[in-house]
């Protein structure tokens, strides 16, 4: 997990050399690395700290936005299929539908879907907004949590 985090990391900062080299390079991002921003530090610094999570966020597991809105899915649909032998009637569509309304996505045909859907729009804006201060959570912890909620009663 680390070992990718990295690789993100140096993407990242690939990318800002290649399509801001030379705003990084200039005159006025050396005086900017010189003037003090909110006393904790520089303009140059927070510039180039929005840049990199601007680019962070369009980080993703696909080329381009509508890639993801095309592929994500019934990539995801295939995932579960492989997770679980056999997945309750509903399940595969509601997971294709799950990104409604975005991209061209239908709309949720159940109140499950519906849930979900919301769901998802929550869980991405919370992960926007919190950003790279979220632990990641590997799969093995993922389950023993699922595991531990249903022997609780899902309390």
């Amino acid at each position: 997990m680390r070992e990718l985090h990295d690789k993100q990391k140096e993407k990242i900062r690939n990318d800002l050399e290649r399509y801001g080299g030379e705003i990084l390079h200039s005159d006025e991002m050396e005086r900017a690395y010189r003037q003090t921003h909110h006393t904790r530090s520089t303009v140059g610094e927070h510039t180039q700290r929005v840049a990199e999570k601007s680019l962070a966020i369009r980080d993703e597991k696909y080329e381009t936005n509508q890639d993801c809105y095309r592929q994500h899915p019934s990539d995801s649909v295939e995932v579960a299929r492989r997770l679980m032998a056999s997945l309750p009637e509903k399940t595969p569509d509601i997971i294709e539908r799950h990104m409604w309304p975005s991209a061209r996505s239908k709309r949720p045909n159940s109140l499950e879907g519906v849930v979900v859907s919301l769901a998802d729009k929550a869980a991405a804006a919370e992960d926007f907004i919190r950003g790279s201060r979220v632990k990641p959570v590997g799969f093995r912890e993922t389950i023993r949590n699922i595991r531990k909620q249903n022997s609780h009663g899902g309390k």
